[in-house]
């Protein structure tokens, strides 16, 4: 029988069941066999990482069939599992920044945080907020701790401030006495 890859919305779906079925373990009436399915699955997880150790290390000398190989979704996040993903992180981050409208600026990333920095503000910021962090945990599930921050937009038409300033300074001329001030 042919291999049939899924597309990535069912790998999603396999991924979300199991790890709901592996959580649910410990749920289990029967300790004993909840124990056994657990240690049985990370015995069949550290398998697999070994089997994928070996591969990645054969293809570090064809990056271009491993890049292509990370650029799958669900292969990336096997690989990220088991810590064997050729980029670094902060390469993921950058590039899961650079997919998002924006795109927001990288401030600082340490090795399990990142700070964040996101364009104006307004209604629509909790949302783009969330999409950073959910764009930053899909690349880079290693960085626990995402902290936006919004900034003000490079090159705005008017700043707040200067609206006031400009607003008070009018106050201020059309006090000043005729015949006397600078403004003559």
């Amino acid at each position: 029988m042919p291999f049939e890859p899924w597309d990535d919305a069912y790998a999603r779906g396999q991924v979300a069941l199991a790890e709901e079925r592996l959580s649910g373990l410990d749920t289990l009436p029967d300790g004993v066999a909840a124990a056994r399915a657990a240690q049985t699955v990370e015995a069949l997880v550290g398998l697999y990482g070994q089997c994928l150790g070996r591969i990645t290390a054969e293809l570090a000398e064809h990056p271009d069939l491993l890049g292509r190989l990370v650029a799958d979704e669900l292969v990336g996040h096997l690989l990220l599992i088991h810590d064997l993903h050729p980029e670094p992180v902060e390469t993921r981050v950058l590039r899961a920044l650079a997919e998002l409208p924006g795109p927001p600026e990288l401030v600082e990333l340490s090795e399990n945080a990142v700070r964040i920095r996101i364009q104006g503000g307004g209604c629509g910021s909790a949302g783009t907020e969330q999409a950073v962090r959910d764009a930053v945990a899909a690349r880079a599930p290693e960085i626990e701790d995402v902290r936006v921050e919004t900034g003000r937009a490079e090159g705005a038409l008017i700043p707040v401030d200067a609206l006031f300033r400009d607003r008070d300074r009018d106050r201020d001329r059309d006090r000043t006495p005729v015949g006397g001030g600078a403004c003559g």
